[in-house]
Order: structure tokens, then sequence, then C-alpha cells
């Protein structure tokens, strides 16, 4: 029984030093990290890159709402007299 709490007691350690260290990690190189997702981003966005060249985006979109005509509701049974 005390060798399988101290198994327990060993994973969890390792469990917690990589939790910490990857939030270290992500710590000291956000900038780096955020630099290179900005930079994969206007990659895929932007009109003339690699992600987009060959989709065909409308100039001119109709900026009017579509109409419906308007339908009477369903009765709802009988009706409740005003006082």
């Amino acid at each position: 029984m005390q060798s399988i709490i101290n198994v327990l007691a060993v994973s969890s350690f390792l469990m917690s030093t990589v939790v910490v260290g990857s939030g270290l990690y992500i710590y000291k190189n956000k900038d780096t990290l955020i630099d290179s997702f900005k930079q994969g981003l206007m990659d895929n966005l932007l009109p003339g890159s690699t992600g987009l060249s060959g989709a065909l985006i409308p100039e001119d979109i109709p900026l009017t709402l579509p109409t419906t005509p308007i339908l009477p509701l369903p009765s709802t049974g009988l009706p409740i007299p005003l006082l």
C-alpha cells in the first residue's frame, strides 16, 4: 500500500512540475509566440497572400435586408374579456 502511495506522490510531483515549467516557458516566450501567431494570421488573411489569393471576394455587398410578408398570428383560443 505504501508503494502505491509513493508512486501517486511522485507522479503528482512530476505533473505539477510539467505544468509550472510549461507556464514559465509560455510566460518567458510570450512575445515571440504572439508575433509568430500574428504573422501566421496575416499570411492567411490578407488579400494577395497565398491564403486568399484564389478566393473571390465581392466588391459590392448589398446592405438591404430581405423583406418577408407579415403573417397573421394563429388564434390562441378563447379571448379574455376586458372588464
